[in-house]
């Protein structure tokens, strides 16, 4: 939100004042232009340097009382975000605190053990879709149109710390390998922001405190695994505590659509995590990704 909508918004919310509501206002701000005037250890051209600035925002603002509220806002906005930071950072995390805002109004359900995690993405003209199993120990399924190769693949589960292999697109029950259950739910991710950065300090895939290495990781969770509300919204503050974190202007999801862009990485737009301006919602990763829709459902191969 800019500048303009920002005081439409609380012009709207904010009734004018009437001429004797604006009198304490209109004596405190005279009494301060008078004591800025008295005070010898103030030099006369920081004097005339200020004095146009409070003309402008008493005249811009149109009554005391808006002054006020805009006020307020600018000043508390940086202690919500992590307190004095570059602009650029400020954003960035802003960006992320409004999308864990946003996470917690989108439905809970808790998926059973038995069910799949259905997530359907884009990639330039191609469609992606996965079902993958939510406690990683039944067979999931692959489908990619148009497909490159295979139109469909199987997915196995890993049950006994065996899982099927698979060839030409099909599983050979009979044929195992050695394998860890990947789950698509984590019941226990942390659901307060700190212990999400624990966990993510914990469990990193590259170098420990690496920030690129870790924005990476958040990806990870957000496209690869189910979240919760609680568990989304606490990574998305999680990450905004990340160092290195920035915005990236002018980006586009792998479907072309258009986002805030939040990286940790200092390669132009690689590595970028696409939100959608308005409503925050993830969008996927830029120019590679586009997250179209997740959903719990009860079979491989079931749409939702």
């Amino acid at each position: 939100m800019d500048d303009l909508q920002l005081v439409q918004e609380l012009r709207r919310d904010t009734p004018l004042l009437e001429s004797d509501g604006l009198a304490p206002a209109r004596a405190r701000l005279t009494a301060a232009m008078d004591a800025e005037r008295i005070d010898g250890e103030r030099s006369r051209r920081s004097v005339r340097h200020r004095r146009p600035v409070r003309r402008l925002m008493v005249a811009g603002w149109a009554t005391a009382g808006v002054a006020a509220a805009i006020a307020a806002v600018l000043v508390l906005a940086p202690d919500k975000i992590g307190g004095q930071v570059p602009a650029a950072n400020a954003e960035a995390a802003q960006v992320l605190n409004n999308a864990a805002t946003a996470a917690l109004r989108l439905p809970d359900v808790e998926p059973r053990p038995d069910q799949f995690i259905y997530t359907k993405t884009r990639s330039g003209g191609s469609t992606q879709e996965t079902w993958l199993s939510v406690d990683g120990t039944r067979d999931g399924l692959g489908r990619e149109t148009p497909a490159d190769d295979l139109e469909s693949f199987p997915i196995p589960g890993c049950r006994d710390g065996r899982a099927a292999t698979t060839k030409g697109g099909r599983m050979d029950p009979e044929q195992t390998e050695p394998c860890t259950p990947a789950p698509a739910y984590l019941p226990d991710l942390p659901t307060d922001p700190d212990a999400m950065l624990g966990y993510l300090n914990d469990n990193h895939s590259g170098e420990s405190g690496d920030p690129n290495a870790m924005g990476k990781d958040v990806y990870e969770l957000i496209a690869r695994k189910y979240l919760r509300p609680q568990a989304r919204a606490a990574l998305y503050q999680a990450a905004a505590k990340i160092p290195g974190l920035r915005a990236v202007p002018d980006v586009k999801d792998g479907a072309g659509r258009p986002g805030i862009g939040i990286t940790w990485s200092s390669e132009g737009k690689s590595g970028v995590l696409v939100f959608d301006a308005s409503t925050y919602a993830f969008l996927g990763m830029a120019e590679t990704e586009a997250t179209v829709q997740v959903a719990v459902v009860d079979e491989a191969g079931q749409r939702p």
